[in-house]
């Protein structure tokens, strides 16, 4: 008699297991719901706030012509290695011209080894170029062939 119960009670645990409880099932659904939600909105904050757009402000962008390797190295596809070519680069310059700034525009750069097109499409975003470094103005870029390009002042 015993075992019949129990035989009972089995079935009836299997019924309520497969009916489910409406409280649970509500519960589950409101879980659900929430969840969804949360992960919609962390998404559509994700895509608003970009890295890019977000570095636009003047004060955080580099000057290549005065920043230290370290904070070169931080800019998109350049690293340690690259940022020590820009710096020897950019000392060689400014030897070889007298005081001129090595960088006037973000086109510049490609004359540093390793830096091409992709390079410097990624880094312009994050540079700034003053128009005076350590006070002195800026020149514009010697042409080949000009004399002075070939005699230092």
């Amino acid at each position: 008699m015993g075992g019949g119960v129990l035989m009972m009670s089995d079935s009836a645990t299997d019924r309520s297991r497969q009916s489910g409880d409406p409280v649970e099932s509500v519960g589950f659904v409101v879980l659900t719901v929430i969840c969804v939600a949360v992960v919609i909105t962390l998404v559509v904050n994700a895509t608003r706030t970009s890295p890019r757009r977000a570095f636009f402000q003047i004060e955080d962008r580099v000057n290549p012509n005065d920043a230290p390797p370290a904070s070169l190295a931080r800019l998109p596809r350049i690293g340690p290695a690259r940022a020590r070519e820009i710096v020897s680069y950019r000392r060689q310059f400014v030897e070889q011209a007298g005081q001129r700034v090595a960088f006037s525009r973000v086109e510049d750069l490609r004359e540093v080894t390793g830096i091409g097109p992709a390079t410097i499409e990624a880094i312009r975003p994050w540079l700034s170029f003053d128009s005076r470094v350590s006070g002195v103005p800026s020149a514009p870029r010697a042409v080949q062939g000009d004399s002075e390009a070939d005699s230092p002042e």
